[in-house]
């Protein structure tokens, strides 16, 4: 567009006369525009060259308003996940929650049993467990799922009902997401399928194995193709999350780790582990198990 022009209201009238003043009251509002290709135009009452323009107010101001955050969110829960995949984002999203209206956070598991995490003692078993609130078989309306990982996304890679709930799930949610070896839960529903995804560095060969057609990226902290995001290892779910809610609200999302005292890596290529587990020259082998 031409550096000189002036925004004029299109009204019944279509004339340039109708001049819009960019009141607070506009803030938000549709609003439709046309512009003057020249001073010589605007004097010879003639409009020869017209563009018309829908746009908001807001945006001629050059400020854009935050985009709607998805309301209903589920943790996929399976024994022997890795507490902080899903407690991390849990927190960032539990006081994304308190500031966004009608926002909700469910467990999604098997059963309704307490989904033991990934922390034990030796004597009495696991010491931190989770309540779902709905099961698979309940299919409760999501916008986003998200998958954690742990030494358990490999049981549940092979436990077909969690599986076929993953890839009857997708199509119906605005986004998916997974922390570390989630990924390969995501991998084996056909989810990322000719996708570009990351995952847990530390067991790197094994994870890119259960994948064979998904474009895996070696060295990210998290990737984002079209509505999948997927994360590095264990704290790089929180990193996801804070990005995620910052696309579409960074003040509720800078709130949101200010609060916790957290403070994320920004950068997405950011991924110092790639070269600690040697993932660009395919990984140190490792199992599933610390």
């Amino acid at each position: 567009m031409p550096s000189h022009f002036r925004w004029y209201f299109v009204g019944k009238a279509q004339t340039y006369k109708e001049e819009l003043s960019l009141d607070t009251h506009l803030i938000g509002k549709p609003v439709a525009f046309r512009y003057l290709q020249s001073e010589r135009e605007k004097r010879g009452m003639k409009i020869v060259s017209l563009v018309t323009l829908v746009c908001s107010a807001t945006a001629v101001l050059g400020t854009r308003p935050p985009k709607t955050i998805p309301l209903k969110w589920g943790i996929l829960a399976f024994p022997r996940f890795v507490g902080l995949d899903a407690y991390g984002p849990l927190e960032i999203l539990n006081i994304v929650a308190f500031n966004t209206p009608n926002m909700t956070l469910s467990i999604i598991a098997e059963t309704m049993e307490n989904v033991p995490a990934l922390i034990t003692n030796p004597t009495s078993g696991a010491l931190s467990w989770i309540k779902p609130t709905y099961t698979i078989d309940q299919d409760p309306p999501l916008d986003v799922l998200l998958v954690p990982g742990g030494p358990g996304s490999r049981i549940a890679y092979n436990n077909t009902k969690i599986i076929d709930y993953v890839k009857r799930t997708y199509p119906k949610l605005k986004y998916i997401m997974s922390t570390a070896s989630g990924a390969q839960i995501l991998a084996k529903a056909g989810v990322l399928d000719k996708k570009r995804a990351t995952t847990q560095k530390w067991a790197w060969a094994e994870l890119v194995a259960s994948g064979p057609k998904v474009k895996w990226v070696p060295c990210a902290r998290w990737v984002v193709d079209g509505n999948i995001w997927t994360s590095s290892g264990v704290a790089a779910g929180m990193d996801m999350t804070y990005a995620f809610v910052s696309r579409l609200n960074s003040t509720i999302a800078d709130r949101a780790v200010n609060i916790i005292e957290y403070e994320p890596h920004k950068d997405p290529s950011w991924d110092p582990f790639c070269e600690i587990w040697n993932t660009t020259s395919g990984g140190t082998l490792h199992t599933m198990s610390i």
